[in-house]
């Protein structure tokens, strides 16, 4: 049985509604890593040894971004916007990460989500 990426999208909301920063800082990488698992996943990178050694977020966005359908280049846009929230709630220790900005950001992955339905 395959692990349901949209379990992370609905755990990130509810992360979102927290005050902590933890909490935030979560809900943020997660409603980008389950929209992004499940965005890879449609466009056929799900194979793990396609991924060894390539930087997979890069590929997935661009494929959505250089697509010639204009409602993947608005997915492969806002994933790789997603993507940047993420590594700053990641990995940097001094960017402020508000409750508004972990919020937005799981409103973006559902919307996203819906698109890819």
């Amino acid at each position: 049985m395959s692990f349901n990426w949209e379990e992370y999208i609905k755990l990130a909301n509810k992360l979102s509604q927290k005050e902590d920063e933890s909490s935030l800082r979560t809900a943020i990488s997660r409603a980008y890593y389950g929209v992004f698992c499940i965005a890879r996943n449609k466009k056929g990178y799900k194979n793990p040894a396609f991924r060894k050694g390539k930087n997979i977020h890069w590929i997935v966005i661009n494929a959505y971004k250089n697509s010639a359908q204009s409602a993947d280049r608005r997915i492969g846009k806002v994933l790789d916007s997603l993507r940047r929230r993420r590594n700053n709630a990641d990995y940097d220790e001094d960017k402020e990460i508000t409750r508004k900005m972990a919020q937005k950001t799981v409103l973006q992955a559902r919307d996203i989500l819906g698109n890819l339905k």
